[in-house]
């Protein structure tokens, strides 16, 4: 999987001048393994866990920190073996390589008992496991104190685990980040064995790999379990596959190239502009330019090498070695010619107005939980994340745990995140940390981008089951570089009590003053204003510390503000969000106008919302019908449509009908 040996002094090198931090970092979790000391920081475990655990004598390779199975899992896919081995190029110290013997041996000895294997044998760690040890053998094995008898007994290994992972497979493993992650050990370690058993497994996998594709690699490009985290997961195991194929002349079948390129696009267009993947799911904070940067060489994308900022980690420079450098250095960059994306088959908007980490960002996420059992499924329908200025404002909250917690729940209901929830009730219910009932079924969802604005709606199934149901809504209006206006709507017989939440970053100063405008307080850039536009003296403000979990394992606090709107039937909740700098006032209008229905020349009454926006030299009357379109009057304009977008300018006025 990495380069050989032959590119040693490379590695050396450049190791310690791109990554200085990752490889200081990476010899000191191996430092610590080989002590018995065990921590979970890479940036991409799955499951992190900055407190270290030691066992002073045997290794408990059954232990549960905090009687969490994940650090269990985590302990046995043995990454600190792939490090170990790393160490071992970089310094040359014989001790890494004893240690490694000494833990192979250790966990191979404690595996001859079967009863463990539900806690250290499991498929997917199994094939983590596999590549773990791949990484690592090709430098361990050039040392004089491995052996023959050592070379027996992990391809023995090796042999074990193919087999394993060859006659395990479900159908579930098709619909599952799993059977990529199974797949990827059991095609890397079939290259290890004699001829038959390198057929038979080669073929078995990629085989696999074409189904799991069309079932889990969406036209958008998203997969499906909808979590970036795993996104990811699924598809650093397509790039190794790839890297595994072309160092060894094999062609890569078209299949894999096409989904390797469709969710590298995937996931630099739902990209943060701080470079970060979106915690949407069960997805942590995590820094994925490093994987635009592999995604580049491979594909000689120049999209890509722009979006990376050139980031490259130590696994680009262990995958591709100095040809790989000189490659990604010959690139030009060439950022995409489009913003903003729909991912139509998985639910989600992004609005952007360029590509530099201080421009907007706004992420609508109007799809369902996820595919499969949506296990990694938050209740998070009609979300909204932002940025702007290079600051983050409105922020999913994480994951934190797996196990069966209040944290588990809390994260995942929908008042955790940026949404609505009436009565309290999330839209679908929480029955334990892998399961739902009755999750909503989005409907109406329309998107429309425009050079000036961008527009997406979505209404989803999930408050019908209320005793007096309700039907939602959320429009997301963005006039480009200027503000986001946004129309909830409940449509209900009944009285109930509606709720927008709205969570911020740790540390972030939030107020709310007697205007009723919500804002936040940085003295230095960019900052934000959210005005409810419907709100009354009956309803009210819930301002409150909630949490946030960056990384699994990790928790803070966090600014949690409700807007409640108390005893309303069918009801309009409009907000306008507005970024401004420190120390500036906003120059910020906002009026209601009368609309008139063209066919009974009579006030339209609710269902129609007409708002004059005036921000510096930005004028616009933005007008919508809840009940689809029509004809109306709005002062000196007669329109037709159902969301319609009048602009003023110095040459006279523009009418938009975005739906």
């Amino acid at each position: 999987m990495y380069v050989g040996v032959e590119e040693t002094d490379f590695l050396k090198e450049m190791s310690w001048k791109h990554c200085e931090e990752e490889t200081s970092e990476l010899l000191n979790r191996a430092k610590e393994a080989c002590q018995n000391r065990f921590v979970f920081t890479h940036p991409w475990d799955m499951e992190r866990c900055e407190e270290t655990v030691s066992f002073s004598n045997k290794i408990d390779w059954t232990y549960r920190l905090n009687g969490d199975e994940e650090w269990t899992f985590m302990l046995n896919r043995h990454r600190f073996m792939a490090e170990i081995g790393q160490s071992y190029l970089l310094t040359g110290e014989e001790e890494f390589v004893y240690h490694w013997k000494r833990l192979f041996y250790d966990w191979v000895r404690a595996n001859q008992d079967p009863s463990i294997h539900s806690l250290t044998y499991r498929k997917i760690d199994a094939g983590i496991r596999l590549v773990n040890w791949l990484k690592s053998y090709p430098f361990i094995r050039c040392s004089a104190n491995w052996n023959k008898e050592d070379d027996h007994y992990f391809y023995e290994q090796l042999k074990e685990h193919g087999e394993f992972l060859s006659h395990s497979f479900t159908p579930f493993d098709f619909q599952s980040n799993w059977g990529f992650i199974e797949t990827n050990g059991l095609l890397q370690s079939a290259f290890m064995m004699g001829e038959s058993s390198k057929n038979e497994w080669f073929n078995l996998a990629i085989s696999r790999l074409e189904k799991m594709i069309d079932l889990q690699i969406r036209d958008d490009g998203y997969q499906n379990e909808q979590s970036p985290m795993y996104h990811h997961e699924v598809l650093f195991c397509l790039m190794e596959i790839t890297i595994v194929l072309q160092r060894t002349g094999i062609a890569v079948p078209h299949f894999v190239t096409k989904a390797v390129d469709r969710m590298l696009t995937a996931s630099y267009r739902f990209m943060k502009p701080n470079g970060h993947q979106p915690m949407l799911g069960d997805s942590d904070d995590t820094d994925m330019r490093g994987v635009l940067a592999i995604g580049a060489v491979l594909l000689k994308r120049s999209d890509l090498f722009a979006l990376s900022d050139q980031q490259i980690g130590l696994d680009f420079l262990w995958y591709f070695g100095e040809e790989g450098l000189k490659t990604f250095s010959s690139l030009t960059e060439e950022l995409p010619e489009d913003c903003s994306f729909s991912f139509q088959q998985a639910g989600v908007t992004v609005m952007r107005n360029g590509w530099s980490h201080k421009d907007d960002y706004l992420l609508f996420d109007h799809g369902i939980l996820g595919q499969v059992n949506k296990g990694h499924g938050h209740d998070d329908t009609l979300h909204l994340e932002l940025m702007t200025g290079g600051r983050e404002f409105l922020v999913d909250g994480g994951r934190y745990t797996y196990c069966e917690t209040e944290e588990r729940e809390y994260f995942k209901i929908a008042s955790r995140h940026n949404t609505v929830t009436i009565d309290g009730h999330s839209p679908s219910i929480y029955k334990g940390t892998w399961e739902w009932e009755q999750c909503p079924r989005p409907i109406d969802s329309f998107v429309r981008f425009h050079e000036d604005y961008n527009y997406s709606q979505s209404a989803h199934t999930g408050f019908w089951r209320l005793p007096s149901p309700v039907h939602v809504t959320r429009r997301v209006f963005y006039r480009k570089s200027s503000y986001w206006f946004v129309i909830d709507s409940f449509e209900s017989n009944g009285t109930h009590n509606y709720e927008q939440h709205f969570h911020f970053p740790e540390h972030t100063q939030v107020e709310w003053n007697d205007r009723n405008e919500l804002f936040t307080t940085y003295k230095e850039g960019t900052n934000i204003k959210i005005l409810p536009l419907a709100f009354s003296m009956d309803d009210q403000v819930e301002l409150k510390e909630g949490l946030i979990s960056r990384h699994y394992n990790q928790l803070d606090s966090a600014p949690h503000i409700t807007f409640q709107y108390k005893k309303r039937k069918w009801f309009v909740a409009p907000f306008i969000m507005v970024p401004y700098q420190a120390g500036e006032e906003v120059s910020l209008q906002v009026k209601p106008l009368p609309v008139s229905s063209i066919k009974e020349r009579k006030e339209a009454g609710s269902s129609v919302l007409a708002f004059q926006i005036q921000i510096g030299d930005v004028e616009d009357l933005i007008i919508c019908s809840l009940n689809g379109s029509d004809s109306f009057l709005v002062g000196e304009y007669q329109v037709c449509g159902e969301v319609i977008l009048i602009s003023k300018r110095e040459d006279g006025s523009s009418i938009e009908v975005i739906r």
